[in-house]
């Protein structure tokens, strides 16, 4: 009965720590400092529970990560750190940080983003509605009506890829500004580079449709094709396209082209 009691303690406390943890958000924020400079702020919930702080970067989101700052004192509420050596601001920033309990913990990938997102969270309800979409507009033009996964990918290109700025008008409402009212590039829904660089297509309805793809360099020269996507997500490799740049695409859906657009493939060293 004894140790019965123990491992429920045991087990009660663990519990409790990670639901603690789950309310108290380390919050990273990543910001340009000029001149390639790279802002890392960070927000620390734990106070002087947190005996460890590394502030990490990589080229590429989910791996290849190198210390390149760990404050002296970690338990501050709020502190910072300028990354002057990068000499490029498109890399990814993380915080490694560890508990006095030893439990230790990576904070979500993020980079200097160029464009600005001013929308509200999409309520639980409307993102779990396979019916819900989401219209996107600028003064004159729908742009795109998208679900929600779709709505995602596309406020990430905006934010990521573009200076661009996106507000809520309502829950299913987006209107979109132009950054210096010039009207350059509008990314697409269907195919495009997601967070970790993998070239991403989705295809809701491929099961449905005859779709095929073909890809071409910056020059529009021919790389190669796709003659029938038959699933719904596909990733392609980055190591496909050889090396970093713009990449043009045509989409068709039953020989008719749907979809002339491009997209960008980050650097990875």
């Amino acid at each position: 009965m004894k140790k019965i009691y123990i491992l429920f303690f045991v087990f009660t406390a663990f519990a409790a720590a990670n639901s603690l943890h789950a309310q108290n958000k380390f919050l990273v924020t990543v910001a340009d400092a000029g001149n390639t400079k790279v802002r890392v702020a960070w927000t620390n919930p734990y106070g002087d529970s947190v005996v460890q702080l590394n502030v990490q970067r990589s080229w590429d989101s989910v791996k290849n990560y190198k210390t390149i700052f760990s404050p002296l004192s970690p338990g501050l509420p709020e502190n910072g750190y300028i990354d002057e050596t990068a000499g490029y601001n498109g890399m990814y920033y993380r915080v490694f940080y560890v508990l006095a309990n030893g439990s230790y913990f990576f904070t979500k990938a993020k980079k200097v983003k160029t464009g600005s997102d001013f929308t509200d969270d999409i309520s639980e309800a409307s993102k779990a509605d396979e019916n819900f979409l989401v219209t996107v507009h600028d003064d004159d033009t729908v742009i795109a009506q998208l679900n929600y996964d779709q709505y995602k990918h596309f406020r990430d290109s905006i934010v990521n890829y573009t200076r661009d700025t996106l507000y809520s008008l309502t829950d299913a409402d987006i209107l979109i500004r132009y950054y210096a009212n010039n009207i350059n590039w509008m990314p697409s829904p269907h195919v495009f580079t997601n967070a970790d660089g993998y070239v991403q297509i989705s295809l809701a309805d491929a099961l449905q449709k005859n779709y095929r793809i073909r890809f071409f360099d910056e020059f529009h020269k021919p790389l190669f094709g796709i003659q029938h996507v038959t699933q719904p997500m596909l990733l392609l490799d980055k190591t496909d396209f050889m090396r970093s740049g713009w990449f043009y695409f045509e989409l068709y859906e039953d020989n008719k082209v749907k979809e002339r657009n491009k997209f960008y493939i980050p650097k990875d060293f």
